[in-house]
C-alpha cells in the first residue's frame, strides 16, 4: 500500500524546502531594502529629510532673527518646506506616534538650545515638524509624503523573476528525482504479483539508478530461481507419474480384492497429492489470455459434473452474464471450491450475484462444520489443513490456495464466512471487466 502521510514525499519536501528558501531570500531582499537605516528606523529618503531640517535648523540657530527669513526664502527643496510662526499653534501634541529612540536621535544632531515640539499630520498627505530655536523663535517645517517604501519597478520585477526561476527549478527537480523515484516505487510494490513489467529502466541521479539496477539484479535471480523450481516440479511429477501408472496395473492383477482396492486408494491419493501441486505452481504463473466468457455456464457445467458423480448441487443466479475473465482458471478455481464444499457438506449452493457495480460475486456454500473465524485465514495458504474435523478428509490443502490465486489474476478477493445453522460460504469475487491483460 502505498498511501503515505503527503508531507513525507520527497517531491512534497523538495516543494517546501525550495519554497522556504525563497521566502528566506525575499524576507533578506526586503530586509536590505526596507531597512537601508542607521539605527532611527528611517527609510533613506527620510534621512535626507532629516538631514535637511537639522541642517536648516543650524543655519537659522547661526544667523539673527532679522537675517533668518532671507535664509528660508533662499532655501529650495522638493521634500521639504520651511517657514517662520509668528505664533504658537493650537496644539502641539503629536498626532504621527514617534519612538523615544528617534527623538533621541534628533536631539543629539539638533544644534545646542533648539528643539522638537510637535510632529503632526498635515492634511496634503505629509507631516509638519514644529522646532523651536535656542532663543524661542518657532520654525514650521513641512514634510512631503514618504513614498520611498513601495516597492520599485526594478525591484518587483527581480522578485517575480526569482519567484518564477525558482517554480521552474522545483519542478525540474520534482520530475528529476521524484519521477524514477515513483517508477521504481512502483516496480517494487507490483514485484511477485501476476501484472509486474520487464527489467526497469535505470535513470534519474546516480544512487537511484545504482538502486535500479540492483533490483534489476534481484528481479532476474528470483525469477529464475522460480523457473527452476516449476521445471523441477514438473520434472518430478512426470516421472512419478510412469511408475505410478506401471504400479496401478500391477496392483490391478492382484486376485485379493481387500489389499488391491487400499494399494489403488494409496495411488490415487499420491496422484491426486502431484497434480494438487503442479496445478498449485502453475495457476502462480499462468499464460491464459483474458477474454469475454458466459459464466453462468460456465458455472453449471461444473454443476452438472459434480452432480453427475452423485453430489447435491443448486444452482443461483442469472442465465447469462458476460464477463471477461481467465475462462480455464476460473473453472479451476470454481472446481475446487465446490470440491471443498461437497467434501464437508451433504448439500451445496452455487449463487452468482451482481449486487456491486461492475463486480459479480460467486458463492459456494455448504452445509458441513463450517471453519472457525481463527483458521479462516490460515486455510488459504498453501498446504494448511483445517482443524480435526476436517482432517478425516483427504486433501492436500492447496484447493483454497489455488482459488485464491486465481482472484487475485482477476484483480478479485476470495473471502470465508459463515452459513446459518453452521456451514461455511466461500465467495470469489471479481470485477465484469476482469483483468487488465494477459497473465504471466
Amino acid at each position: 500500500m502505498l498511501l503515505v502521510d503527503s508531507s513525507k514525499r520527497i517531491a512534497t519536501q523538495i516543494i517546501l524546502l525550495l519554497a522556504i528558501s525563497s521566502f528566506v531570500a525575499f524576507a533578506g531582499i526586503a530586509s536590505i531594502y526596507f531597512v537601508m537605516l542607521p539605527e532611527f528606523e528611517l527609510s533613506p529618503k527620510a534621512t535626507r529629510t532629516a538631514a535637511s531640517i537639522i541642517a536648516v535648523l543650524r543655519g537659522l540657530e547661526a544667523l539673527p532673527p532679522s537675517s533668518r527669513p532671507q535664509l528660508l526664502s533662499a532655501y529650495k527643496d522638493g521634500e521639504v518646506a520651511a517657514s517662520i510662526l509668528d505664533r504658537p499653534p493650537d496644539s502641539l501634541s503629536d498626532t504621527i506616534p514617534v519612538s523615544e529612540r528617534l527623538r533621541a536621535w534628533f536631539s543629539r544632531q539638533m544644534p545646542p538650545g533648539t528643539r522638537i515640539l510637535a510632529i503632526q499630520s498635515s492634511g496634503e498627505g505629509g507631516a509638519g515638524v514644529i522646532t523651536e530655536l535656542s532663543d524661542g523663535q518657532l520654525i514650521a517645517f513641512h514634510v512631503a509624503q514618504d513614498d520611498s517604501r513601495r516597492l520599485p519597478f526594478w525591484v518587483a520585477l527581480t522578485i517575480a523573476f526569482m519567484i518564477a526561476s525558482t517554480a521552474l527549478l522545483s519542478i525540474w527537480a520534482v520530475r528529476r528525482l521524484v519521477s524514477p523515484l515513483a517508477k521504481f516505487a512502483t516496480a517494487v510494490d507490483r514485484f511477485g504479483t501476476h501484472d509486474h513489467e520487464a527489467a526497469l529502466k535505470e535513470e534519474g541521479p546516480a544512487e537511484i539508478r545504482q538502486a535500479t539496477s540492483a533490483f534489476n539484479r534481484m528481479r532476474d535471480r528470483i525469477l529464475r530461481l522460480l523457473e527452476d523450481r516449476t521445471r523441477m516440479l514438473m520434472a518430478i511429477s512426470h516421472d512419478l507419474r510412469t511408475p505410478l501408472t506401471r504400479l496401478r496395473l500391477r496392483v490391478e492383477e492382484l486376485p485379493e480384492e481387500s489389499p488391491k482396492r487400499r494399494m489403488l486408494e494409496d495411488i490415487e491419493l499420491m496422484d491426486a497429492s502431484i497434480t494438487s501441486a503442479v496445478s498449485y505452481i502453475r495457476e502462480g504463473g499462468t499464460a491464459e489470455t483474458p477474454e469475454m466468457a458466459d459464466l453462468p455456464s460456465l458455472v453449471e457445467t461444473i454443476c452438472d459434473q459434480f452432480e453427475d458423480a452423485g453430489h447435491t448441487i443448486v444452482y443461483d443466479g442469472p442465465r447469462h452474464l458476460a464477463v471477461r475473465c481467465l475462462p480455464l482458471a476460473l473453472e479451476r478455481a470454481l472446481a475446487n471450491l465446490v470440491d471443498n464444499a461437497v467434501k464437508f457438506g451433504s448439500s451445496v449452493t452455487v449463487r452468482l450475484e451482481t449486487t456491486l457495480p461492475n463486480q459479480v460475486s460467486i458463492e459456494v456454500e455448504d452445509d458441513g462444520p463450517g471453519i472457525s473465524d481463527d483458521e479462516k485465514p490460515l486455510v488459504l495458504a498453501p498446504f494448511y489443513r483445517a482443524d480435526a474435523a476436517r482432517q478425516s478428509i483427504s486433501g492436500f490443502g492447496l484447493g483454497l490456495a489455488i482459488a485464491l490465486n486465481v482472484a487475485k489474476h482477476h484483480a478479485g478477493t476470495l473471502t470465508l464466512h459463515d452459513r446459518t445453522p453452521h456451514g461455511l460460504r466461500a465467495r470469489l469475487s471479481i470485477p465484469l471487466a476482469g483483468p487488465t491483460g494477459a497473465v504471466g
